[in-house]
């Protein structure tokens, strides 16, 4: 019984590291093959042909969803828009915050919700540490960009915070409505 899962294991093994397509038409890179150099070479996270990524249709294209460096609260992402499959012509979707809080939300995500239906992209951040926090009182936050225009350009449609860690209550509105 014991060779049989350790052979299991093993023979489940090369697949993960193989490129796949999920039902819902999201490719998964794998070691096999990497985002198109034109899509790599948009990102500015330190990202390489090992990075995890993806490519999903979204709006009228695809975006480039690259994996970037991040803390154990969060997975952090820059997503990068192609009206092509290749990457041809694609180019980084900017995520502006809220008012003038528009550090560290301009190029990378974290923890990302897909609303297709509506051409939306969501967000939840959470950042424990006081210390490290652009808005020290703020420790979660949610916000949701719709891609319009010919650029699929996010717009700002919704953003909520709390300074509870726990998500228990607390929630602030600062854009949009509940």
């Amino acid at each position: 019984m014991q060779r049989a899962a350790i052979f299991l294991a093993a023979s489940l093994i090369p697949l993960a590291a193989a490129a796949m397509q999920l039902e819902d038409g999201t490719y998964l890179y794998g070691d096999d093959e990497t985002p198109p150099e034109q899509v790599m070479a948009l990102q500015d996270c330190a990202a390489n042909e090992r990075t995890p990524a993806s490519r999903r249709p979204f709006a009228g294209g695809y975006i480039f969803a690259i994996k970037c460096a991040s803390n154990q609260e969060n997975y952090v992402e820059t997503l990068i828009f192609s009206e092509h499959e290749d990457g041809a012509g694609a180019w980084l979707l900017l995520f502006p915050g809220p008012g003038d809080r528009r550090d560290g939300f301009e190029e990378l995500l974290s923890n990302i919700r897909w609303y297709p239906d509506k051409n939306e992209i969501g967000t939840i951040a959470v950042d424990s540490d006081p210390d490290s926090r652009p808005t020290p009182s703020v420790c979660r936050s949610e916000g949701r960009w719709r891609l319009e225009g010919e650029k699929r350009e996010p717009v700002l449609v919704f953003w909520r915070e709390t300074s509870d860690c726990g998500s228990n209550g607390g929630w602030t509105v600062i854009v949009g409505e509940r």
